[in-house]
């Protein structure tokens, strides 16, 4: 009897929900908790979700609720939900029996949303070195400010525990106003910025980058994509911010265009913000950061694809990019994730206006938003979200991460249709 394999999505989803479990026991236990605190169960779960799907959103004050060890816990839970469950699986397999078979590498690499041609090694080891670089020189840029107001021990700690969080886009913090008492500071601001934005590419767009450097090749439509419209979007947002929020300067317009691309660190009061701030927070936590990363949102590639395509069904034409045509199945897979997700965060928004009517729609939406994005950035309705309310969050969450493709080809069936039928036209418009 032929036994039957587990699809790589559902395996990535299984190991995801495994992870959770074990954040949950965890932050739940009372050495995780400062004196005195108590943390329910349901907080205790959306807490290990929102850092295993590298989110941010969190129901209670983290510096005041997690001990010492509660605090490494979550950083763990962070760095794993950032490198992906396939990573640390690959890794552990490495170690235990010294090669990687087809199928894990295969799990790799829908982890990371790499094409099937890329070797496994190569992608595991560009993601490690890359992610321990970043963190690394993250760390020692922040030790010199936070050392300087909380010693150099606790400094230390602090400066290590928000470089990781930074760099994999997770937006949790252990000063309780995120970064509002740095805004002033523009090293703590542009290295919380800039290891925001150099997580979101994605490691496929650095092996791509490392192996242009060493033999040369061209670098690819992917990359080229991916490097344009996140430059776009950064300077977009920081003058439309500067523009529309009051008494903000450059830097910290910067922040905000830059944290809401699946960060969650805030160094402006986000419940302050005025309609047109509300409005385009939102449209860049969905667009999000790019395939492959440690950041969420429906991606810049199908941000990008999806505009190309309007615009070039316009114009009578099919899309291309540098000179490349983009393929049909491309274009009908951005659509797809778009539309999907647009209907999803609608669901959810709709869901949590009944369960918390108190809430205004805009609020909901962004918190909505937030989550299916795995932003992390809330109105300040978070710890007040009803049981109900914090289920569809977490669901939310996870689907973020995990990815709805990932969760619909784990159940798909391949096979061929019994039937074709005839082609018919639909009236559209």
């Amino acid at each position: 009897m032929q036994r039957k394999r587990l699809q790589p999505g559902l395996k990535l989803a299984l190991g995801f929900m495994l992870l959770i479990a074990i954040g949950t026991l965890l932050l739940y236990m009372p050495f995780s908790h400062q004196e005195g605190v108590d943390v329910s169960l349901i907080d205790a779960l959306f807490i290990s979700t929102s850092a295993i799907c590298v989110t941010g959103l969190t129901p209670l004050d983290i510096s005041a609720t997690l001990s010492l060890f509660g605090s490494i816990v979550l950083m763990l839970l962070i760095q794993i939900g950032g490198l992906g469950y396939a990573v640390i699986a690959v890794i552990i397999i490495r170690l235990a029996s010294g090669r990687i078979d087809a199928s894990t590498g295969n799990l790799l690499r829908d982890s990371l949303g790499a094409d099937h041609r890329i070797e496994t090694r190569r992608l595991l080891k560009v993601a490690l070195s890359i992610t321990a670089s970043f963190e690394l020189i993250g760390a020692l840029l922040l030790f010199g400010p936070f050392s300087a107001v909380h010693g150099a021990a606790r400094g230390a700690y602090l400066a290590l525990f928000h470089s990781v969080s930074a760099f994999n886009n997770a937006g949790f913090d252990l000063f309780s106003d995120s970064m509002m008492k740095w805004n002033g500071n523009p090293l703590v601001l542009i290295t919380i910025a800039s290891l925001i934005a150099f997580g979101g590419l994605g490691f496929i767009l650095y092996n791509d980058l490392i192996t242009h450097i060493r033999h040369k090749g061209k670098i690819s439509v992917h990359t080229k994509i991916v490097l344009t419209t996140t430059a776009a979007l950064i300077i977009i947002g920081t003058l439309l911010f500067r523009l529309i929020l009051p008494g903000v300067d450059w830097k910290n317009a910067f922040f905000q265009s830059v944290t809401t691309r699946t960060a969650g660190y805030f160094s402006y009061d986000q419940s302050a913000l005025p309609p047109a701030g509300i409005a385009l927070t939102i449209a860049l936590m969905f667009i999000g950061a790019s395939p492959g990363s440690t950041g969420g949102g429906v991606k810049t590639t199908s941000f990008f694809t999806a505009v190309k395509a309007s615009f070039s069904l316009l114009l009578g034409r099919n899309p291309t990019a540098f000179r490349r045509e983009i393929s049909g199945e491309s274009v009908m897979k951005a659509f797809f994730v778009i539309i999907i997700s647009m209907l999803l965060v609608a669901a959810a928004t709709f869901i949590i206006s009944i369960t918390d009517p108190d809430f205004t729609l805009d609020q909901i939406l962004y918190e909505t938003v937030s989550a299916y994005a795995t932003v992390g950035l809330t109105m300040g309705i978070t710890p007040y979200v009803s049981i109900p309310g914090k289920i569809v969050l977490i669901v939310m969450m996870f689907l973020g991460r995990v990815g709805f493709m990932t969760i619909i080809t784990a159940f798909a069936r391949r096979r061929q249709s019994a039937a074709r039928y005839l082609e018919e036209k639909v009236i559209i418009g």
